[in-house]
């Protein structure tokens, strides 16, 4: 099957280039060029349009009135579809801590969901929690925190190594040293968050494998005083190592305008990736939702156009979709459009080693979003079969 865009405005790495038409086949990006002829081909003037490679969602744990971790697999593919049909053309989907018992359940319900019909790739799991800082849980539930046990790293290795793609962990817990050691053995990334730690455990925590912190400057505090003595936090140590990638949330909400530019400016686009955190209530107008699975200690109030638990003592996710973010970074944030598309695809990409994504080149999968002057989502391409957004809600059977 073949499919031609014509007179698009594509976006590369570094440059838009203009009446640019792109040659699809068999799910693979085969020509890019002006004025490419073939006749046999299904043709889509888009002009006036841009196209650009297919957001990379790392870090969402729910869209669209559902959760990942809802316990079914129309849940779990309802929060995809609805992440994709805003331009998440490839989804990690993201944990909240939850009991051994609920854990091990999830990595099935991954396996299943998987297996079924669904729109976006999945990219394996990002375990945040349960390995995290009790003071520094955010909205997480305080119940299901703990410190990683040699038995249940062994058990998570031995069941789901292969679809547990990046873990978030506090590296000042005790245990880290063998579970550090134990993951990044099996090729596991891991990540700095939900942590109390100070600049010398990020230090140690780079040598033991860590290479990323998740959602810089939410739940990793920064400089502050311990018995009045002044210590650098984790900003500081992510900053000043060259090789340690950082998470940003996007939305607008999470992160202030400054706050990204100096980030991109000191680390560099190639160490920032923009996410969502996405909860349920992405892709809603509700005005109270659940972070993780529906009960009262996991309720959360919508208001401001974010999410917060009821007591209003933190943000709870966020209710962006990757649109949402891209459109904030470039036209509330000053971020050129080459680089924010590297920030939400490009880097991601190169993150978890999808070699094929992020980036519009021969040989490439056909995972595309095509989207208006303001960067609205007019289209989703998912392995070069196309769905229109407006007026259709079904998924794209994989």
């Amino acid at each position: 099957m073949r499919t031609l865009f014509c007179h698009a405005d594509v976006v590369f790495p570094d440059e838009v280039k203009s009446d640019t038409d792109v040659l699809i086949e068999d799910g693979k990006i085969v020509e890019i060029g002006k004025g490419i002829r073939c006749d046999s081909a299904q043709k889509t003037d888009v002009t006036g349009l841009y196209l650009m490679p297919g957001f990379i969602e790392t870090h969402a744990h729910g869209a669209g009135g559902a959760d990942f971790m809802d316990g079914t697999v129309e849940a779990f593919n309802q929060a995809g579809d609805t992440l994709c049909r805003h331009g998440a053309t490839t989804v990690v989907p993201t944990t909240v801590a939850v009991s051994e018992e609920e854990l091990f359940s999830f990595f099935t319900l991954y396996r299943r969901a998987n297996a079924a019909p669904h729109m976006a790739n999945y990219a394996g799991i990002h375990l945040e929690g349960p390995f995290i800082s009790l003071k520094y849980k955010g909205a997480q539930p305080p119940s299901s925190v703990r410190a990683p046990s040699k038995r249940e790293v062994d058990r998570i290795l031995d069941e789901a190594a292969d679809i547990v793609s990046i873990l978030t962990m506090a590296p000042e817990l005790e245990g880290t040293e063998y579970a550090a050691k134990r993951f990044t053995e099996r090729g596991i990334r891991l990540s700095v968050g939900h942590s109390d730690a100070i600049a010398a455990d990020v230090f140690r925590a780079y040598e033991m494998g860590f290479r990323y912190v998740t959602h810089l400057y939410c739940s990793t505090p920064g400089v502050r005083k311990i018995n009045q003595v002044v210590y650098a936090g984790i900003p500081e140590a992510a900053l000043l190592i060259d090789e340690m990638s950082v998470e940003l949330i996007g939305d607008g909400k999470h992160i202030p305008k400054e706050v990204m530019q100096m980030v991109i400016k000191v680390k560099g686009v190639e160490h920032v990736t923009l996410i969502t955190d996405a909860m349920r209530a992405a892709g809603t107008d509700v005005e109270e939702s659940y972070l993780g699975k529906i009960s009262s200690e996991n309720r959360v109030i919508v208001e401001d156009g974010v999410a917060k638990l009821p007591d209003r003592s933190s943000f709870a996710g966020s209710i962006a979709t990757m649109d949402r973010v891209l459109q904030n970074s470039v036209l509330n944030y000053g971020i050129s459009l080459t680089d924010a598309v590297k920030l939400i695809s490009t880097v991601p990409a190169r993150k978890f080693g999808l070699s094929k994504k992020g980036i519009i080149k021969i040989g490439n999968d056909a995972d595309l979003v095509l989207t208006d002057r303001n960067l609205n989502v007019q289209e989703v391409v998912v392995g070069g079969i196309s769905m229109l957004l407006k007026g259709k809600s079904g998924s794209c059977l994989m």
